[in-house]
């Protein structure tokens, strides 16, 4: 039985909304790496971010053209920093990224509550040895009472424009979107309300960066391979039993009209997970996604994610989201899938700030499982 989760409460919500919106324009989220952006130029993460698989710091184009200029409100293009591009010295570039998220929704009991929490507070450093080496940190608070670390060294343009990284960090599979509540990229791991045993795929939040050697080559035309061997991820140990391989395409068909492509997979022990994922941008329309089919992520079983998003860029500045999101943990029951709807927009008012608003909706194929009203959410994003 599907549970179709409705009553919008239009009073108390646009109430909720305008208080969030003046909390958290006092404050400073998660990467600010979209997968979309990559769409729409037709190019690979690598051509943004200091990390050649994506995420995290940017680089100077990142910074200086894609932030500065494509991004914000066109009525305040001429506020940004033309000066910063976060290096404070000739060889040291730092960055960060901060994110709170503001978020009603149903608790247990079926009362409305209203929560407060950081999402994100990341501080990022990389030291450039010379124009083929380097050396990147990352500093986060990961939960109440941890941090999340990552460092790896670079070694680039080697033989065929390739580069080696080795360190802490998370392997190239997939589209890293910013949302790690999409169940291909995590799902609700910490606040299971729909009594699923799980809500998504490994890549959570809390999870730690393994020990990974990783290989990058540029191999054709927009066509890209990366491929690394790494300690354990889906059970944590530091056992060189990872296999990760990405196989990525970007292009173009004309002037509006980009696209992008990719087969990922991941092989650890009796775990295996293959997908697809890409896009493509036409004028102000953009569509991504991505499908994971996971082998014993819950043990004897076949797990299916899958993740849709469109965006209209309506005006500079502001983006108007619908997304989908699937997660069915075991294919073989004829119950026990998640649907969830999402519609929203990004404001981008500088080019160092985001303000995203949400309304989720979700379906469960379960039953006994009580009716959840919309989620409603807001979020800031601050990042140098």
């Amino acid at each position: 039985m599907r549970v179709r989760l409705l009553n919008f409460q239009l009073i108390n919500n646009m109430t909720f909304f305008i208080k969030l919106f003046v909390i958290l324009t006092f404050f400073s989220n998660l990467s600010f790496a979209l997968p979309r952006f990559a769409v729409q130029n037709g190019s690979s993460c690598i051509a943004c971010h200091v990390n050649p698989s994506g995420s995290g710091l940017r680089n100077d184009y990142g910074t200086n053209v894609v932030a500065l200029e494509e991004l914000p409100l066109e009525r305040w293009l001429d506020k940004g920093n033309k000066d910063w591009d976060g290096y404070i010295s000739d060889h040291l570039q730092i960055g960060g990224d901060f994110r709170i998220q503001g978020i009603q929704y149903n608790d247990s009991d079926s009362t409305r509550k209203s929560a407060f929490f950081p999402m994100q507070a990341d501080f990022y450093s990389y030291l450039k040895l010379n124009n083929n080496a380097g050396i990147f940190t990352k500093i986060g608070v990961k939960g109440s009472n941890s941090l999340s670390t990552e460092y790896w060294a670079l070694l680039s343009n080697l033989p065929q424009n390739s580069w080696v990284r080795v360190g802490r960090t998370l392997p190239n599979y997939g589209l890293r979107v910013d949302d790690h509540t999409s169940f291909t990229r995590g799902g609700n791991f910490s606040r299971t309300l729909l009594d699923l045993d799980k809500e998504g795929l490994i890549f959570g939040p809390y999870l730690n960066s393994p020990l990974i050697l990783e290989l990058g080559v540029p191999m054709f035309g927009g066509l890209q391979w990366t491929s690394s061997i790494g300690t354990g991820i889906v059970k944590s140990s530091e056992e060189l039993n990872n296999l990760t391989t990405q196989f990525n395409y970007t292009g173009n068909i004309s002037d509006n009209i980009t696209y992008m492509g990719g087969f990922s997979y991941m092989q650890e022990d009796n775990f295996s997970m293959l997908g697809i994922s890409g896009g493509i941008s036409f004028s102000d329309f953009t569509w991504t996604f991505e499908a994971d089919q996971a082998e014993n992520w819950i043990d004897g079983n076949t797990s299916l994610a899958l993740y849709d998003e469109i965006a209209w860029e309506i005006i500079q500045g502001v983006q108007l989201i619908g997304k989908y999101d699937y997660f069915d943990p075991q294919t073989d029951l004829q119950t026990g899938s998640i649907s969830r709807y999402t519609f929203g927009a990004e404001i981008y008012p500088l080019n160092i700030m985001e303000i995203k608003l949400q309304l989720r909706m979700n379906q469960v194929d379960l039953n006994n499982v009580s009716t959840q009203d919309p989620e409603y959410l807001i979020q800031t994003h601050f990042w140098f």
